[in-house]
C-alpha cells in the first residue's frame, strides 16, 4: 500500500510539473541602478542605437534581489547629457515565442531608473519603452530579464534620449539668433527699415 502511495505522489508531482511547462512564462524587463563593480559598456552618443545582448546575471549584480534576473546587461551613461528615456528593441526570435511583454518597476528593490513604462508586440518586434527618470552623466543602469535563457534571448538595440537639447543645438541656435540680430540691426542703422526691405 505505501508503494501505491509513493507511486501515486511521483505521478501528482510529474503531472503538476508538465502542466507547468505547459504555459510559457512571460518575460519580464526592468531598468536598475546597478552596484559598482560589474562589467558595463560605455554609451558615448545617443544616437545611433546602442546594440545589447544578454548575458547571466552575476549574483548581486541586482541589489536588493536575492534570486537575481536570469540575464543582465550593464550600461555606463558617458554622454554629455542625462539619459531620461530608453527605448529596447527586439525581434520576436522563438526564444520568446511571442510570449506577453512584462516590464516595469522591480518590486524588490527601490533602484529604479524609471518611473513609466510601455510594452509591445509589433509587426515582430517588442518595443520597449521606459520614461520618466533620469541617468546622469556617468551614471550606471542595468537592464535585465527574466523568463528567457540569456543565451537564447535575441539581441536588440537600445537607443537613449536626453531632455535637454545638446550642446552643440544650442551653439547652432545662439548663432542664428545672432546673426538675425546683427542682420536687423543693419537695416535699421541704415535706414532700409522704412523702405520695408
Amino acid at each position: 500500500m505505501k508503494l501505491l502511495r509513493c507511486l501515486f505522489a511521483l505521478m501528482l508531482v510529474c503531472a503538476l510539473s508538465g502542466m507547468a511547462k505547459a504555459d510559457p512564462i512571460d518575460f519580464h524587463m526592468v531598468v536598475v541602478d546597478p552596484p559598482t563593480g560589474f562589467d558595463t559598456t560605455p554609451i558615448t552618443s545617443l544616437t545611433p542605437p546602442t546594440p545589447i545582448g544578454f548575458s547571466a546575471c552575476v549574483p548581486g549584480q541586482i541589489p536588493g534581489v536575492a534570486d537575481p534576473y536570469e540575464g543582465c546587461a550593464s550600461f555606463e551613461n558617458s554622454t554629455s547629457s542625462a539619459i531620461t528615456s530608453l527605448e529596447l528593441v527586439f525581434a520576436n526570435t522563438s526564444a520568446l515565442d511571442s510570449q506577453t511583454p512584462n516590464c516595469g518597476l522591480d518590486p524588490n528593490t527601490s533602484v529604479n531608473d524609471f518611473a513609466s513604462f510601455s510594452c509591445t508586440l509589433t509587426n515582430g518586434f517588442y518595443i520597449l519603452d521606459f520614461t520618466d527618470g533620469s541617468i546622469g552623466v556617468g551614471g550606471l543602469f542595468t537592464v535585465a530579464e527574466d523568463g528567457v535563457d540569456p543565451n537564447a534571448f535575441p539581441d536588440g538595440t537600445l537607443t537613449a534620449s536626453s531632455a535637454t537639447p545638446e550642446p552643440s543645438s544650442i551653439w547652432l541656435m545662439s548663432t542664428g539668433v545672432l546673426l538675425l540680430g546683427a542682420f536687423f540691426y543693419s537695416r535699421r542703422r541704415n535706414g532700409l527699415g522704412s523702405m520695408g526691405l
